[in-house]
């Protein structure tokens, strides 16, 4: 052994010599060890190690996918972090009796309820996610089609991008008014105006404009029959995915549209229950329970103003709260986090066993290297750094697995939430975000570390004289 140690001095400068240190300690190794691919297995489990990282990595970046793009602030719902969503308000007789569940709310609470509500800085509305039949004025075929009757300034609350034309202009949206006239029908109160003039204002989606007019452009300032009746179009946006529920449509109109005035909600509870789904940004100052407070507050004055009809139980949430278990007390923040520990450290275990077989292939090097000076923190850095190479290759290799299980399953992944769609699309801007690349290089970083150091720690705490003499 003294010999040895005394050849090796003579080629070897201490710890921190000159610059040809690590060719001197390369030949020295490659005269003493097998190469890594030889019997020990080491090329074969690196093998095991690369294809168990990017499992893993795959299955967290599906669970991290479906969060974010529920939840990030991405176009055209830039504000989800400060969205509340009005989701229903139970309308009964105040004795219980005629229970009508959960509904919107009709003009006379939406005004009660929402105008200069503290803590609020921008307020819209929609009536809803509806299917229709449009099709051309001269063509027979028929598309079924998802139409969301908004307020005026829907499309400057959400940020849309419109690839031809505009939004509707306020004289638009109050026009659409006049597109009924009283009926003499006994079972309806309104009808259809038929004199020839076109009052409907809509905006298309990209797809539907492609389908019906054969381009975005072409579809401006062209009729289409929405439900057999004549409407113009005055834009048409970029698709938008129907993971952006609240947003997504394929077909927006007036909420004028829906003629609420006369709907048989409306008059028989004096305006408590409608269809009017508020949607609702935080000032920055502002909280949700505030707003909460006060809206109840100012629900038990309402209520105290009508004798046929109450309203109760107003569900106001937050966006987090309205996308995941909405109507429960569980935080998926929790749930998620639950998730994706159990999801890195439980394969962890198993592929720092993996590491610790192929460390005893190397336990002669690592004893060499501290006998020459070598530091038990800069060993296991290295090896950190010889695993992370390994790990970042299976990170990539995982996050591309990643993005075919989410575009595949993604009617799975993403169909609940209030809108029970087929064919949700999952496309390049939602999977190909910065934020996204910046989450696989943490996951791998953190499955490194959790698969890598323990192993490490316990290959540089064995005797060198040991070692080097055989011992494992």
């Amino acid at each position: 052994m003294n010999d040895l140690q005394d050849s090796q001095r003579s080629s070897f400068p201490p710890h921190g010599g000159g610059p040809g240190r690590g060719s001197h300690l390369l030949h020295s190794l490659r005269t003493l060890l097998p190469p890594h691919g030889g019997g020990s297995g080491w090329g074969s489990g690196r093998g095991f190690v690369l294809l168990g990282t990017a499992v893993t990595i795959a299955f967290v970046m599906v669970v991290v996918m479906v969060y974010d793009f529920r939840t990030a602030n991405m176009a055209p719902e830039t504000s989800r972090s400060r969205t509340l969503y009005h989701d229903g308000t139970q309308c009964m007789h105040p004795d219980g009796t005629n229970l009508m569940g959960y509904r919107g709310l009709g003009p006379e609470a939406f005004h009660a309820l929402y105008n200069n509500l503290p803590g609020i800085d921008l307020l819209t509305w929609h009536g809803g996610l509806s299917p229709m039949v449009c099709s051309l004025p001269a063509s027979s075929d028929r598309h079924r089609v998802l139409v969301r009757p908004v307020a005026d300034n829907w499309f400057d609350y959400f940020r849309y991008d419109f690839v031809a034309g505009r939004p509707f202009t306020p004289e638009e949206y109050a026009i659409a008014r006049e597109s009924f006239e009283e009926s003499e029908d006994e079972w309806r109160s309104v009808q259809n105006r038929e004199d020839g003039v076109t009052r409907r204002f809509v905006v298309l989606s990209e797809h539907l404009a492609r389908q019906l007019f054969g381009s975005a452009e072409a579809a401006v300032g062209h009729e289409l029959l929405t439900d057999f009746q004549p409407a113009r179009v005055v834009g048409v946006v970029a698709d938008v995915s129907s993971i952006f529920q609240t947003a997504y449509a394929d077909l927006w109109e007036p909420y004028t549209l829906l003629h609420e005035e006369t709907a048989y909600i409306c008059t028989e509870t004096g305006g408590l229950a409608g269809f009017r789904y508020p949607v609702l940004r935080l000032a920055d100052d502002a909280s949700a329970r505030s707003v909460r407070t006060e809206l109840n507050r100012r629900l038990e004055l309402l209520n105290r103003q009508h004798t046929a009809y109450m309203l109760t139980d107003p569900r106001l949430y937050t966006h987090t709260e309205y996308t995941f278990f909405r109507g429960s007390s569980i935080d998926v923040r929790w749930v998620y986090a639950l998730l994706l520990a159990l999801l890195l450290v439980v394969p962890a275990v198993g592929i720092s066993g993996l590491v610790h077989a192929q460390m005893q292939s190397r336990l002669s090097e690592i004893a060499i290297r501290k006998a020459y000076g070598a530091s038990n923190a800069d060993i296991i850095g290295q090896l950190f750094l010889e695993s992370l190479r390994t790990t970042l290759v299976g990170g990539v290799l995982g996050y591309g697995l990643s993005c075919v299980l989410v575009v595949a399953g993604s009617e799975w992944l993403f169909g609940t939430g209030g809108t029970e769609l087929s064919g949700i699309a999952v496309g390049g801007a939602l999977l190909l975000r910065p934020a996204l690349f910046i989450m696989v290089l943490l996951a791998c970083l953190v499955f490194n570390a959790l698969s890598t150091l323990l192993p490490a720690w316990m290959a540089v705490h064995r005797s060198i004289s040991y070692t080097l003499v055989g011992g494992e």
